[in-house]
């Protein structure tokens, strides 16, 4: 990877995203038909250390995680487009590598402010700061941790958490480095130069977990990476069955007006990539009946502590009960 920190372009937002996700990200759940790599080629690549899941087991037996579903993906595009095995050895080394704790703790430190102002649901938030502010971090031991946050799993985290493009980037000289488009004014400006004008390969893996994500075999996922609030994912339900007759979105800017999508075997595609751009202020779906559904943007701290009621055949759904005791209604008409 070319010089960078990876450690000082993720905020606290991501580390308290991927210390949530943790469990469910490497918990192996997929089969190697899952992965719609053949076995032999997954084989090929575990020998060559290209890929490092447990070796419990045949390949053909073997379970996947959520980690390595993407990274098998990573790999597949890359050698799509050509890019040697030897080279791809060289990202996995440093994709695996594990995370420079206390460096990214060092990071936190200087940005403790931030993280106060964070609504993070962490367990112990006072006395993560604390543990932050007396620099206890820099004699800590985080050797001896359970779980080893690696440069991949924390990619994968930034782009569940904030739905921004994440990827990698290869150069024609095998050179290599990850790339997160909203923090793009903190890449070293010789970096960002040869990405304007150096040939290269890009591989999107916020891309990736959105593209898959909807397949069936993928279905516990879809809710337990909590990528989608309940709405969205009531309304990819109804994409998905093919129940309804159009759907209308309007969005947060005037300058886009409304988008009128009719039942087609891309729709599916264009509502996900409409959801993970997060500029639409509303969707409207007309069911077969005729009956028409108000689905809206969930903020953040409307769904800390949310619950769902509903009914049908009422008028309203409620939709959420944040902290502050607002309620978000979304209206149905008849």
């Amino acid at each position: 990877m070319i010089g960078l920190k990876l450690e000082e372009f993720i905020d606290t937002k991501s580390l308290d995203k991927l210390a949530q996700l943790f469990e469910v990200l490497n918990e192996q759940r997929l089969t190697v038909k899952d992965t719609g790599v053949n076995y032999r080629v997954i084989n090929h690549w575990d020998e060559k250390g290209i890929i490092r899941f447990s070796r419990v087991g045949e390949v053909g037996n073997r379970k996947f995680s959520f980690i390595d579903f993407i990274w098998i993906k990573i790999v597949n595009e890359l050698r799509s487009f050509g890019v040697k095995l030897p080279v791809i050895q060289k990202i996995a080394a440093d994709i695996y590598e594990p995370l420079p704790m206390k460096d990214f703790f060092d990071n936190l430190s200087h940005n403790i402010e931030a993280f106060e102002n964070m609504e993070v649901e962490a367990e112990d938030k006072e006395g993560f700061l604390e543990f932050l502010k007396s620099g206890e971090y820099k004699t800590a031991d985080f050797g001896e941790l359970d779980s080893k946050f690696t440069y991949l799993h924390i990619l994968i985290a930034e782009a569940i958490a904030t739905r921004n493009s994440v990827s990698l980037i290869v150069f024609n000289d095998g050179e290599w480095f990850p790339f997160l488009k909203q923090n793009e004014h903190l890449y070293p400006k010789e970096l960002l130069h040869k990405k304007e004008f150096s040939s290269q390969i890009r591989v999107n893996i916020t891309e990736l977990i959105f593209k898959f994500i909807i397949e069936d075999y993928l279905i516990d996922y879809f809710t337990d990476l909590h990528l989608f609030s309940s709405q969205e994912r009531k309304l990819l339900g109804y994409v998905k069955e093919g129940n309804y007759k159009k759907i209308v979105v309007l969005f947060k800017s005037k300058r886009n007006e409304p988008l009128e999508i009719v039942k087609s075997k891309t729709a599916q595609v264009d509502i996900l990539n409409i959801i993970r751009e997060n500029e639409y202020r509303e969707f409207i779906l007309i069911d077969k009946k005729g009956k028409e559904f108000r689905i809206r943007e969930e903020r953040q701290e409307d769904v800390i502590k949310q619950f769902i009621v509903e009914d049908v055949r009422g008028a309203d759904i409620l939709v959420g009960k944040p902290a502050k005791q607002k309620v978000k209604v979304i209206k149905l008409k008849d």
